[in-house]
């Protein structure tokens, strides 16, 4: 049921989904390379109100439609606040967060994995350096094995709508990663 049509699971079916508490989790402290940067303007990270929004249960939708700078902005972003919570060490209800913004699922996962071995690079290492080469990490770089080597190369307004889209499901998939990894949380999946 976690994975929508359409949704981030849609390409790669709905079983081996990871499952995930009813209560909150809790990271045991926050990753070692996470910056807290609070705005000039209001004294908090750009990623506070959406993460406090749905801890007081606001759906992500509804804070992308209404975030706290009033213009709207997308779901993913608002995912990726949340999840950047967890990475700074905040509770984040997975559970929920999963219902309204699938996880990557197990094939997905292990394809992520794969990429980290056969790569050498880290995701929960420091960013600046755990690129290829000791070099800064990029999500383009990462997902290059997916994506093909010459995506890399296509100028943005240039790629084509599918590699667009592609590109998109990819980030949301290695967000999700990303944040899980950081946070050390080992994911049980079911089918």
């Amino acid at each position: 049921d976690q994975a929508q049509p359409g949704g981030p699971n849609h390409a790669f079916g709905q079983s081996g989904v990871i499952e995930f508490d009813d209560a909150p989790f809790v990271p045991k402290k926050p990753w070692q390379y996470a910056i807290y940067k609070p705005m000039k303007k209001t004294g908090l990270a750009s990623w506070e109100s959406s993460h406090t929004r749905f801890l007081n249960g606001d759906h992500p939708q509804t804070i992308a439609m209404s975030p706290a700078n009033g213009r709207p902005i997308q779901v993913a972003t608002v995912v990726g606040h949340i999840l950047e919570g967890m990475v700074q060490g905040r509770a984040v209800p997975l559970k929920l967060l999963a219902d309204a913004f699938p996880p990557p699922n197990r094939e997905v996962w292990e394809k992520l994995q794969k990429i980290e071995i056969e790569t050498g690079i880290d995701v929960a290492k420091d960013p600046s350096s755990s690129g290829k080469n000791g070099e800064k990490f990029t999500k383009t770089e990462f997902l290059s094995p997916i994506m093909g080597e010459h995506f890399s190369k296509i100028p943005y307004n240039e790629r084509s709508d599918q590699d667009k889209q592609k590109f998109g499901l990819w980030c949301q998939h290695l967000d999700w990663y990303m944040a899980l990894r950081r946070v050390g949380y080992h994911p049980h999946f079911i089918d």
